[in-house]
């Protein structure tokens, strides 16, 4: 297996996990709000999706940041590209680079963030610090995710790779189909309560 193969079926791996992390995030912190709160807050559940919320966060970041990691001996974009080069494919390496070119600031944020808070817990600043220094919006880094898993399908169908990162939103339409069938239990249980029958 050639090294930029290797290296794309690492990538997608990681494109994979940060597009499915971000969607289930921004399911449950935008789309399912206000609809799905009561069902979120039930007591029984309650726990688990203040732990999901910032989990599924982390999670998007850190598959995002490994992607954009420059250290050589990781697979991320910047070896992709050198082995594509190596590998005589220089035409689909810089079409990798002038995809992302755009956004390079987005990608110093998010790697500016895994530094400081997602990677390391740098004590001399605080959390509400490194997201103001290293501001960008969740509409930007759904536009890195999505320029990124383009760049690293473009390779993998360029080396002949058959599997795909996903390109639609069918983690974030699963959250929300998950949090109706749990809106539904709660209010059958609100409902069988008010009418005295027990449990």
């Amino acid at each position: 297996m050639s090294t930029a193969i290797n290296l794309t079926l690492l990538l997608i791996g990681e494109g994979y996990k940060a597009r499915a992390h971000y969607q289930v995030w921004w399911a449950l912190r935008n789309r399912a709000l206000p609809k799905y709160l009561a069902a979120m807050n039930d007591d029984a559940y309650v726990f688990f999706f203040h732990l999901a919320n910032s989990g599924h966060y982390t999670l998007f970041l850190l598959s995002l940041s490994k992607i954009f990691d420059r250290d050589n001996r990781v697979a991320g974009i910047k070896e992709l590209k050198r082995a594509l080069r190596a590998e005589g494919k220089t035409n689909i390496a810089n079409e990798i680079a002038r995809m992302l070119k755009p956004h390079e600031k987005n990608v110093r944020s998010v790697m500016g963030i895994r530094n400081r808070s997602v990677v390391h817990n740098e004590y001399a600043v605080s959390i509400e610090k490194v997201y103001q220094m290293n501001g960008v919006t969740p509409n930007q880094l759904r536009d890195l995710i999505d320029a990124t898993c383009q760049a690293i399908n473009l390779a993998a169908r360029d080396l002949g790779i058959s599997a795909r990162i996903f390109d639609n939103d069918s983690t974030e339409r699963a959250t929300l189909k998950m949090l109706e069938v749990l809106a539904m239990g709660a209010k059958a249980k609100r409902a069988q309560a008010a009418s005295g029958v027990a449990e």
